[in-house]
Formats: C-alpha cells, structure tokens, sequence
C-alpha cells in the first residue's frame, strides 16, 4: 500500500541538551536532513511542544533540574505527545541505566560519543515508523471527504485528551458547527456542489484553528465538532468569532439564504471542572446552545452559560 508521507526534511526534530558544545554538535548532525530546533533547558520542553509538535525529540539523558528521564515520562503522560519518539543520548552504558530509558518511554538511545551516522540513521527510521503509523491512523480516523476528523476519532481519541485536561485541570472547549440551511442548498444547486460546499466549509475550519491539538470532527452530514482542550470561554468565543469573520469572507453563494451566503450557526460550551466530565455531556451543551443561535435568527454563535 503506498502511504502518502512528508519528506525528513520538513520534520520537525527537537534537540535538548545543557551543554552548549554537544547541542551545536548534534543540530550540525542533522539540520541537513531535518527541521531542527534546540532548547538548553529540559524545563521548557512540554511547553514548546505544547505549542509546536515535533516529529521527534532527541533528548540528552543528565541534565540539570528536571532530569532527561522525568522529562520523557512526562510527555508520554500527555495524550498529545505520547506517540513523538524521544531518543535518548546517554554516556552511561549499565543495563540498569538502560532499563530506566526503556522505562521513561524512551523508542531508543544513543551512546556517547556520537557518531553522526548512527544518529541520522537512527533518526529516520524512527520517523519513518512514526510517519508510516500516522498516514495509516488518517486513513482509519478522516473524512473521506471533506479531510477532517470522523466519529471514530472522536470516540477513540477526543475522550483521552478530555481526561488528560481533568487530570490536569484544565479547560476544555467543545464548538457544535452547523450550515445553516443546508437542505435547501442542497435542493437548489445539487448534492455534488453541496460535497463541494462542505469541503469549503470544513477548510474555513481548519483555518480558524492554529494549534496542532485544536481538532475540527465532521459529528454527521453538515454538522461538525471543533474540539479545543486547554481553551477558556474567552478562547473559546475568539475562535467561534474566527469562524464567522472567516467563512464571510469566503463568501460562498447561497441564492436560498437570507444573507445570500452560506453561513453557520455555532453552540459552544467549556468545561473547567477539575471532575471527569463525559465528553457526551460537553457534546449535549453544545448542541443545546447551537439551538439556541438557531432559534435566534442563525448565522451566529451562542455560548453556554
């Protein structure tokens, strides 16, 4: 089966080390084959992630404050970072010390000094896995048509991500997206050009969100999810706000629309109970509050109180 998968070159490898010699040193190993970036603090690294998921992380085993091992149990603690390969570097060559990388989660480990060869190699093919295994989950988890997440996703993966926020207590931000007037759409210009009107619509989604765990799910025919952990009622109404300015500016034509466009309507709900919340009660408020924009005229969106 071919698997549609990007080149090394634009994976994204994070390097951290405190020392600034053997930093530099593996950045000139592989910044000609890979996206490298570097951090000389073990302390800031699930905080990068959180902002930037890399492909791979290259992890120094000693280092000051928060150790290599704490730092590698952590990320594989958080459900959107426990499938990024962490590559141990380490000086110590006892079976107990290896037992601990294996035990902190690590994919591998690569002794000191070392060789530029074995990490490059090494390097790729544990991306090629990484990527392999991903294109085969898109097929598994996407919409067939319009590229988004479908319903199996979200049974499968959204509920651990809600659960990483409760243990974390954190918000957690749920969007219930619908067309407005979508049958008549329908009914007007064709099913073919209604497909091509999710696509659209499902596109002004994936623009409106900017963070790689923020996930737009097409829930069933011309109604979708937009699933938005670690987001507060104010993120929450920043992007349902995006939405909107962003389809208007789409202006996709709809003849049987009173605003002569296409639009949608959003409900919107957030979760900050520290308590495990089902993700079923988050989907019931939004749907409740998607009603109520429905009910007071369409194309807007109505928050939860």
């Amino acid at each position: 089966m071919h698997l549609d998968i990007k080149p090394f070159s634009q994976c994204k490898v994070l390097v951290v080390d405190d020392d600034e010699i053997a930093r530099l040193t593996l950045e000139a190993m592989l910044e000609e084959y890979f996206d490298v970036t570097t951090l000389s603090d073990s302390s800031q690294v699930l905080a990068h992630c959180a902002a930037e998921i890399p492909d791979l992380i290259v992890l120094d085993v000693n280092m000051p404050h928060i150790s290599g091992l704490e730092v590698c149990k952590e990320l594989k603690q958080s459900a959107l970072l426990e499938q990024v390969p962490v590559v141990f570097v380490t000086g110590t060559y006892d079976t107990q010390s290896q037992n601990a990388c294996w035990e902190a989660g690590a994919s591998d480990f690569i002794g000191k000094p070392v060789a530029a060869s074995t990490l490059i190699h090494r390097t790729q093919n544990h991306l090629e896995n990484k990527l392999r295994l991903e294109a085969l989950i898109k097929l598994t988890y996407k919409d067939s048509l319009t590229g988004l997440y479908n319903r199996h996703y979200l049974d499968e993966e959204v509920t651990n991500s809600l659960r990483q926020s409760m243990r974390e207590s954190r918000p957690f931000s749920v969007l219930m997206v619908d067309i407005d007037l979508f049958k008549q759409y329908n009914d007007h210009y064709g099913h073919p050009q209604g497909d091509e009107c999710l696509k659209q619509v499902a596109q002004v989604l994936q623009q409106s969100l900017r963070r790689p765990h923020d996930v737009a799910v097409r829930f069933g025919g011309e109604e979708f999810l937009v699933i938005m952990p670690y987001t507060d009622a104010s993120g929450c109404e920043f992007i349902c706000k995006q939405i909107m300015n962003n389809l208007s500016a789409a202006n996709l034509k709809h003849d049987y629309s009173p605003f002569s466009r296409v639009t949608v309507s959003i409900g919107a709900t957030t979760s900050n109970q520290s308590a495990e919340v089902a993700l079923e009660k988050l989907i019931a408020d939004a749907d409740q509050a998607l009603y109520d924009a429905k009910r007071a005229g369409r194309n807007r969106y109505q928050c939860l109180d």
